[in-house]
């Protein structure tokens, strides 16, 4: 999972920085359309990166707690993995948030904010995006360690 998470991030946070990059180079209707479209899958893109690595925390922490259930594991390590799950859902929510104030700054340009607000908060969650992607990241990179104790013959 490692893997495809890092792609997964790397492409979401390239992602963001054309969108970015689009939305400072916007002059005229055209331009505009492509920010605005390339924004939406962007924030659709997003919020994908978390769910699925969220959900990923969900699989595990039922395939641990079965174990547990059923075959007698260590009942310790489903702890372990609802505390991992926990974190992943709130580091996850940080980075959904982070681009839906970005969106909603971005539809209340000329009406209640100026585009400077969407701008600054655009390149805000790109770093966000980067600090959740690290934290999810050690978290996976924690979970397999978990893992491995928990099923050291596979």
């Amino acid at each position: 999972m490692k893997q495809s998470f890092l792609i997964l991030a790397l492409s979401n946070l390239l992602l963001m920085s054309l969108t970015a990059v689009l939305g400072l180079i916007v002059s005229g209707e055209a331009g505009f359309e492509r920010h605005f479209l390339l924004g939406v899958l962007t924030a659709m893109y997003t919020c994908f990166v978390h769910i699925v690595t969220y959900m990923y925390f969900v699989v595990q922490e039922k395939i641990i707690r079965q174990a547990a259930l059923m075959a007698g594991l260590d009942a310790g390590f489903h702890e372990v993995v609802m505390r991992m799950k926990s974190r992943a859902l709130r580091i996850g929510m940080v980075g959904i948030a982070s681009i839906l104030i970005v969106i909603a700054l971005g539809a209340a340009i000329g009406i209640y904010v100026p585009p400077a607000a969407h701008l600054l908060a655009a390149f805000a969650a790109i770093g966000v995006q980067l600090f959740v992607n690290f934290i999810q990241y050690a978290l996976l990179d924690e979970y397999s360690r978990v893992q491995h104790r928990a099923f050291p013959e596979g």
